[in-house]
């Protein structure tokens, strides 16, 4: 392989705007077609960044010889759908978080990655940051012992609108699925197999739902047979910290931001004993581009850092997340069942 990647975007959206950023920052990296349901989209996108990249539908960008991997950034419905167009070509495919509705269609997707022998990466960002590396470094090696009690919280006030993405039941709305899956994959670093393993943590969970019936707020407590526990918090309709605070048997750990965090503060005796900056060399969305590349060059069909097995797994505890606050999308006939794929963009 030549150095970089030739990315082919499906969605032009603002979270593609986001990654475009990013991939115009790395050396080698380079969009170079771009896919929507409405062509118009896809040549504005192109024309205000651009780029000569080629147009197409989603099956064309997913079939271009221009592409090597497939970065999908369309509403969570089509996320299996769209996929699954670059993964039968013999593409890479990076999707955005989370990885698909449910786990039955997480399954799906990561079958068809291993029966074509493609890389396949969640683009869960902030497991791939500089930051969240040494935080994992230091759980590795014991720097706070054992850890006990993780507190996560993200939230932000969206106006109420049924027909917006976040409060739309058609497109899998909800603070759970947009932005709780940041709490649960970071919960799953602290905790690893405790959480993500066969037998999970108990769970407890209570909800605010919207008029539409998506989940507006959560607050969901992970409690681990060993009495460890996580207590995670999200929402749409309120702001709230963006902090994450670890504790274990001999330390602790601060993270400003943990979703998009440039920093990690390690504490020994309720005394800082090392802090870590890690600035972005663009955005933050380049470190998933970057291990894609990485992986491709390995001929590799999942990353380490992120692997199906915890992708699908935290899409499990969604789905028991969901259960418990009764939020079942209409294109589901059972939470966790999707009865037919969306192509809502």
């Amino acid at each position: 392989m030549k150095p970089g990647v030739r990315w082919g975007i499906l969605g032009p959206g603002a979270i593609a705007r986001s990654f475009a950023t990013a991939i115009d920052a790395l050396e080698g990296h380079q969009i170079t077609a771009t896919g929507s349901r409405n062509p118009d989209r896809a040549v504005a996108f192109n024309a205000e960044r651009n780029y000569g990249a080629e147009v197409g539908s989603y099956e064309q960008v997913a079939s271009s010889d221009s592409v090597d991997a497939v970065y999908v950034a369309t509403p969570h419905p089509g996320h299996l759908e769209h996929a699954s167009l670059a993964l039968r070509q013999g593409k890479a495919v990076l999707c955005e978080k989370p990885l698909t509705v449910n786990a039955s269609e997480a399954r799906a997707m990561c079958d068809l990655a291993r029966e074509n022998g493609v890389l396949l990466m969640e683009a869960m960002w902030s497991r791939f940051l500089p930051a969240t590396r040494r935080v994992e470094g230091w759980l590795a090696t014991g720097a706070i012992g054992e850890p006990r009690k993780l507190a996560a919280s993200f939230g932000f006030r969206a106006p109420f609108d049924p027909k917006s993405r976040l409060y739309d039941p058609e497109l899998a709305g909800g603070s759970l699925l947009d932005i709780g899956c940041y709490t649960l994959s970071l919960a799953a670093l602290v905790f690893g197999q405790a959480l993500i393993g066969a037998e999970g943590p108990e769970i407890d969970v209570t909800a605010e739902l919207a008029p539409t019936g998506v989940d507006q707020h959560c607050n969901i407590v992970l409690r681990f047979p060993s009495g460890a526990e996580a207590n995670l918090q999200c929402s749409i309709d309120r702001q709230t910290d963006h902090t994450a605070a670890i504790q274990g048997t001999e330390g602790g750990i601060a993270l400003d931001e943990f979703w998009r965090a440039r920093r990690a503060v390690l504490y020994r005796n309720s005394i800082r004993a090392a802090t870590s900056e890690f600035p972005f060399l663009a955005n933050g969305y380049e470190y998933q581009a970057m291990e894609v590349e990485r992986r491709l060059r390995e001929g590799a069909i999942e990353s380490p850092l992120l692997p199906h097995a915890e992708s699908i797994a935290l899409m499990e505890r969604m789905d028991e997340i969901r259960r418990r606050i009764g939020v079942q999308y209409p294109f589901e006939s059972t939470i966790g069942v999707t009865e037919k794929v969306g192509d809502p963009n």
